[in-house]
């Protein structure tokens, strides 16, 4: 059972039936945002469920658990660090979504947006991808057995490419120089062509699976939430969705608190950073998406023009910080020293936190989550390997090498 009641535009706010397969508000062409009648759900059956995105159904929009789409999606780990909480000088832990089915937070989206679609009686599906979504749509749409087509960036990294020929299902490669091409073009394939778009937030349900962050952070962290969370930023959908999962939380009444979310650009293309500093309520087009190491955030400018994750920040009392492709690299380095293998994106929280950490912002008495978004194994030519000694099969050599490596 679901207690969801209807869609709502952010731009006119029309209301809209959600048992429609309405993605764009037919009224203006805004994005459209899931409501829910929370009075009646049950915290006990929720803890007596099997653990996974399905376990918080009822704060989900799916009504009929026969459309439930379940490829292991939701409750990853949540670790904690001690040498980057003695780094960054804070309670660390990071929240590692690269243990999902297809190694990256994606899977929760489109565990929860393609059951949606099943239940709504889609029969072909399109999204844009810069490789991590593209998985996740190819696994969830072929366990269910609906055909699409997906579009993905150019300059993807070869181990996303590898893992979309795995699941065959058709591959465009998209070449873009500015983000409001590609919006515009997917905004057609929806409004005009008709086609089921699952592009996050012209797609409604996608974001909803980033709700169970929230629930999760506060059932793992002993029914309380995290004084912070740093989530990276692509289109915004992870740092907006748990921004509705903590309000979830707190209009049920099982928390009064709500962390401060941080988000992370890169240096590169942070164009949601400079509108967060100029105050600005949308952001503008900056950079050059194809010039920072971290792909799967990249872009000259969000989808929507940033709106969602600039007020999911600001209303939590959150900042949203530029991260350079040197610090990256150092947070990949210092997250495998807590045994945590991490793409680019995702290890843009590790220096995030230090900074946030060293202005004061994040105080040595508070808990900080760090959204690890994917496996480093979706990226590992970000990288660099140096070159690496050898040794023959010899008691000389392996005495010569243990003297010089284990000191």
């Amino acid at each position: 059972m679901s207690f969801v009641t209807d869609l709502r535009c952010d731009r006119c706010a029309a209301v809209w039936p959600h048992r429609d397969p309405v993605l764009l508000c037919p009224a203006c062409g805004g994005v459209l945002d899931a409501h829910y009648d929370l009075g009646a759900i049950s915290l006990d059956r929720i803890l007596s469920s099997p653990p996974g995105v399905w376990r918080w159904h009822e704060l989900l929009p799916v009504e009929d658990a026969r459309h439930f789409v379940d490829i292991g999606a939701g409750d990853s780990p949540l670790i904690h660090c001690p040498q980057l909480s003695s780094w960054i000088g804070a309670q660390v832990l990071v929240k590692y979504e690269g243990q999902q089915p297809t190694g990256s937070l994606k899977d929760r989206s489109f565990a929860v947006a393609m059951a949606k679609a099943a239940e709504l009686g889609v029969r072909g599906a399109i999204t844009y991808s810069s490789g991590n979504a593209a998985a996740s749509f190819a696994a969830h749409a072929n366990h269910i057995g609906l055909p699409g087509l997906i579009l993905v960036n150019a300059w993807a990294d070869r181990a996303k490419l590898a893992a979309l020929y795995a699941f065959g299902m058709p591959v465009v490669l998209l070449d873009w120089s500015d983000f409001r091409h590609v919006e515009a073009m997917m905004a057609h394939a929806v409004g005009v062509m008709g086609i089921y778009g699952f592009v996050n937030f012209q797609n409604p349900w996608r974001h909803e699976g980033y709700k169970t962050y929230a629930y999760e952070n506060w059932l793992d962290l002993g029914r309380r939430v995290p004084h912070h969370q740093i989530h990276p930023i692509g289109t915004g959908g992870g740092i907006f969705g748990s921004w509705k999962g903590y309000r979830d939380l707190i209009a049920l009444g099982w928390t009064d608190s709500m962390p401060r979310l941080h988000g992370t650009q890169p240096a590169l293309c942070a164009s949601v950073v400079t509108a967060f500093r100029n105050g600005a309520a949308e952001a503008s087009p900056e950079g050059d998406p194809t010039a920072t190491i971290a792909e799967a955030v990249a872009s000259n400018l969000p989808l929507d023009a940033g709106r969602r994750p600039l007020r999911a920040i600001r209303e939590t009392g959150g900042q949203a910080v530029a991260i350079t492709d040197d610090e990256m690299r150092d947070g990949i380095r210092r997250l495998g020293r807590e045994g945590i293998f991490a793409e680019p994106a995702g290890a843009s929280t590790v220096w995030a936190a230090k900074h946030l950490a060293e202005s004061g912002a994040i105080r040595p008495d508070e808990t900080v989550v760090l959204l690890v978004t994917a496996t480093g194994l979706k990226q590992p030519e970000a990288v660099p390997l140096a070159e690496l000694p050898r040794m023959n099969a010899t008691t000389g050599d392996l005495e010569r090498i243990v003297k010089q490596w284990m000191k």
